[in-house]
């Protein structure tokens, strides 16, 4: 049975090659994200990257035609590699992915309609859970005006997300799908570590300017760091169970000392006055600020340690 899926999806890839209508590309995608359940074809993939670099018209066509891939398929393994192929998109350094926004299709209800027990049950949650990890991801980093603290809530709330993406048995493309997931929560963890990090270098240098709402958001970013520190190497570890080789150890987040936390703590009694008064506060002495062991960009980026400690 296993072979004459194989047989067919083959078939299938080979009808789709034959009504390619631009040889260019086009039948680069579907070479990339052919019915094969064992691997992505790396040379397609590289080669769609490399066209896109070189020819940066092509960024629109290649995704429309990546769309209609994935609407004119009820097959988890192509429907996988279309979602693996956009997320390489934005580890290739090609700026004009963060012009997508949404992805131009949905993949939310994704084989909905068979039974999660049936034989590819399992590999449609597996997708659905890819594909709105995947959306989330684009919306946000579409979205760069946003508030350097909100950003870090969504990032939290992206790393969540991928937590969701679990790896199914012991299938090559469902770890070679992991292995981009977690490659993705060491960039997330980065971004958050330096984004935190920078905020509190500014309270440090101007505690004036922080608001009670920044104040309140700092403390509950510190807090969610707390309760998915637990959750993350949990995670790592279970996919390590599953041969995922690249969840060895997790990158640092965010190294919050108990000086810091106590400065934060400050800002919770001082910004509301700062609020209602738009009045000078005596600001923490240059003592309690020696006290405060921020973290640099190149811990954070570089140091294997635990995510949170005191």
């Amino acid at each position: 049975m296993k072979l004459w899926r194989r047989t067919a999806g083959a078939i299938k890839d080979k009808l789709s090659l034959i009504t390619a209508t631009d040889e260019k590309f086009t039948a680069a995608i579907i070479k990339a994200t052919s019915h094969n359940d064992l691997s992505m074809n790396i040379e397609n993939v590289q080669f769609i990257y490399r066209y896109i670099q070189s020819n940066p018209s092509s960024f629109k066509p290649i995704i429309r035609a990546v769309s209609l891939r994935v609407e004119r398929t009820r097959n988890w393994t192509v429907a996988l590699k279309c979602l693996m192929l956009l997320h390489g998109l934005f580890f290739s350094g090609i700026m004009a992915v963060d012009s997508i926004r949404r992805l131009p299709f949905d993949l939310s209800d994704f084989g909905k309609r068979k039974s999660r027990f049936s034989r590819t049950g399992r590999f449609n949650i597996f997708v659905r859970a890819y594909f709105m990890f995947l959306d989330e991801r684009s919306i946000l980093f579409y979205n760069k005006n946003m508030i350097r603290l909100e950003m870090i809530v969504k990032m939290q709330g992206i790393v969540d997300s991928l937590m969701r993406i679990k790896p199914i048995g012991k299938t090559p493309l469902v770890i070679e799908a992991m292995e981009y997931v977690i490659s993705e929560v060491v960039v997330i963890n980065g971004h958050i570590c330096r984004g935190f990090a920078s905020f509190l270098s500014n309270v440090q240098s101007n505690i004036l300017e922080i608001s009670s709402a920044e104040a309140e958001l700092a403390m509950k970013i510190v807090a969610k760091s707390l309760s998915q520190r637990e959750q993350l190497f949990k995670y790592f570890e279970f996919c390590r169970d599953f041969g995922v080789t690249n969840a060895q150890e997790i990158s640092s987040f965010v190294r919050i000392t108990e000086s810091q936390v106590i400065v934060l703590d400050k800002l919770l009694h001082i910004a509301p006055e700062i609020d209602r008064k738009a009045a000078k506060v005596t600001p923490v002495t240059a003592a309690d600020m020696a006290e405060v062991d921020l973290v640099t960009s190149e811990e954070c980026s570089n140091s294997p340690s635990d995510l949170i400690s005191f």
